[in-house]
Order: structure tokens, then C-alpha cells, then sequence
């Protein structure tokens, strides 16, 4: 599979932008309001994430397809998690960002959240999505008909 096109790997990205946030935080502190609800979403929510990300993980590597963006697919997945979305790993790893500031309780995750989107869809998805096409034809756009991108 052709090198995508955003030259960071997804799980730098999550981390560059997590320690934007924490530095932003550091330097100009933009607490949440404290509460002790923060601490149990934020653990709740990262506990999801995780499932979310060890289930997805473990589906990839039992069809024996690759974990490796830049590695050919060696099989289109429309089970388990990609029954939902066509990126349950991002969305994994958004769920877990997003606990991971409230767990933090620095808005300033929370802040820097749709930028993470942005640059997450358009510099890494949109392009493997051109990549999936021209490598699985007609079945990845049957798929992607039947199978939101995000949720």
C-alpha cells in the first residue's frame, strides 16, 4: 500500500496534540469546574476506549490483516467494531483522548479536541480511504455505503 500522505502516525498525533494540551495547561491553567464527576467520566470513558482499541487490535491481527498504516491490508474487515465505523481505532483513541482531559480536568484537551479531528480526517482518513478504494474495488465502496465513517 502507498505511503499515506500525512507523514505522522496517527498515535504521534494524539500524543503531539495530548502535550500541546498539557504545556497550554501548564503555562495558562483553564481547570474544569472541580468536580468529582470529571474524574469517574474521565476514567469511564478511557475504560471505553480501551475496550474499543484491544477488541479492534485483537480482530485485526486474528483475520491476519495489518495494524501498519502504511502496510497492505490483506483483507477488507466489516465485522466486530468495523460494523459500526470504518475507524473504530481513531475513534478508540478519540475516546481515550477525551478521557484523558477530563481526567486531567484541563480544558484545554477539551479545546484542542477538533483540531485532533481535523487533522485526524483530513491528513490521515481521507487519504487511506483513497488508498482502501483502489485497493478493494467495489467491495470498499459497498462497505462505506453501508458503514459510517466515523459513528
Amino acid at each position: 500500500m502507498q505511503r499515506p500522505y500525512f507523514v505522522v502516525p496517527a498515535p504521534v498525533l494524539f500524543v503531539a496534540i495530548g502535550g500541546i494540551a498539557a504545556l497550554l495547561g501548564h503555562l495558562w491553567p483553564m481547570p474544569l469546574p472541580a468536580e468529582i464527576g470529571w474524574w469517574y467520566g474521565g476514567w469511564f470513558l478511557v475504560d471505553v476506549g480501551m475496550v474499543l482499541l484491544l477488541w479492534t487490535v485483537w480482530l485485526m491481527l486474528w483475520r491476519k490483516t495489518t495494524l501498519n498504516p502504511y502496510g497492505k491490508p490483506q483483507q477488507l474487515l466489516c465485522e466486530g467494531p468495523f460494523r459500526v465505523s470504518r475507524n473504530p481505532l481513531y475513534v478508540a483513541l478519540l475516546v481515550i483522548y477525551l478521557g484523558v482531559g477530563l481526567l486531567t480536568a484541563n480544558l484545554w484537551w477539551l479545546m484542542l479536541f477538533p483540531l485532533l479531528v481535523l487533522l485526524l480526517q483530513f491528513g490521515i482518513v481521507r487519504h487511506e480511504e483513497v488508498l482502501l478504494q483502489k485497493h478493494f474495488g467495489a467491495d470498499y465502496s459497498r462497505y462505506c455505503k453501508k458503514v459510517r465513517r466515523w459513528l
